[in-house]
C-alpha cells in the first residue's frame, strides 16, 4: 500500500509539472514582449528602423542598414519559429504581418497580436508610441 501510495504522489507531481496549453501560450507571449521590447530599444540606440516580420510559421527581426533590410544580428533575435501548439493572428485577421519600430521607438504600424491555443488566448498590443503590453 505505501508502494502504491509513493507512486500515485510522483505521478501527480509529473502530471502537474508537463505545461498546458494555457502555459504554453502565456509564456510565448511573455517571450514575444520581451523581444518586442528589446527590438524597440535597439532601434532607439542604434537609431535606426526595426521590422518585425510575423508569418504564420514563426516570426524574425530585420534592421535598416544603408537603405536596405537586413537580419538584426544577435541570438536574442534570430528567427523563432512558433511552437506546435501555438497559433498566431495580427490584430488584423490576418496571419502574416509587419511591426515597424523607428529611431526613436515609435510605431508607425501599432498592431495587436493574439497567440492561441486550445481554449488559451494571449494578446500583445503595440502602441503607436511603442509601448508593448499584455492582456486584453
Amino acid at each position: 500500500m505505501v508502494v502504491l501510495a509513493i507512486m500515485a504522489l510522483a505521478a501527480t507531481a509529473v502530471v502537474l509539472t508537463i505545461p498546458g496549453e494555457e502555459r504554453s501560450v502565456r509564456s510565448e507571449a511573455d517571450r514575444l514582449a520581451a523581444r518586442l521590447a528589446a527590438a524597440r530599444d535597439v532601434a532607439v540606440i542604434e537609431g535606426r528602423s526595426v521590422s518585425v516580420n510575423f508569418a504564420p510559421s514563426g516570426y524574425g527581426f530585420e534592421r535598416r542598414v544603408a537603405g536596405e533590410w537586413q537580419p538584426l544580428p544577435g541570438r536574442s533575435f534570430e528567427q523563432r519559429n512558433w511552437p506546435s501548439d501555438v497559433r498566431f493572428v495580427a490584430g488584423n485577421g490576418q496571419g502574416a504581418a509587419r511591426l515597424l519600430f523607428d529611431r526613436v521607438g515609435t510605431s508607425p504600424t501599432p498592431q495587436a497580436l493574439v497567440l492561441a491555443g486550445g481554449d488559451a488566448r494571449e494578446l500583445v498590443r503595440v502602441s503607436a508610441t511603442g509601448e508593448i503590453s499584455r492582456g486584453e
